[in-house]
C-alpha cells in the first residue's frame, strides 16, 4: 500500500488527473476561457478523480492523511469504504 498525497495525486507521475484532464481537453478543443469550457474542464475533472479512486482501490492505495490537515475527516485506506456501504 502507497500513500500519495493530494499533490502528487493530481500533478504526480502515478495518477496525473491534471495531465488526464489537460488531453482530453485538448482533444475535445474545450475553450476554458468560456463558460461552458470551464463547466466542461471542471466536470472533467470530477470524473478522472473517480476513475482514480477505483483504480487507488485496485491497487491499495489511500490518501496521506497526515497531509490532508484536520479539517478533514477522510480515509481511502483498506476498510474505509465498509463505513458507507
Amino acid at each position: 500500500m502507497t500513500k500519495i498525497t493530494i499533490e502528487e495525486l493530481y500533478r504526480g507521475d502515478k495518477y496525473s488527473i491534471m495531465g488526464k484532464v489537460a488531453k482530453r481537453a485538448l482533444l475535445q478543443g474545450i475553450d476554458e476561457r468560456t463558460s461552458e469550457g470551464q463547466t466542461r474542464i471542471e466536470m472533467e475533472i470530477v470524473r478522472q478523480t473517480l476513475i482514480v479512486v477505483n483504480k487507488m482501490k485496485e491497487n491499495g492505495d489511500c490518501i496521506a492523511e497526515e497531509k490532508l490537515g484536520d479539517a478533514v475527516a477522510v480515509s481511502l485506506c483498506e476498510g474505509a469504504d465498509n463505513e458507507y456501504n
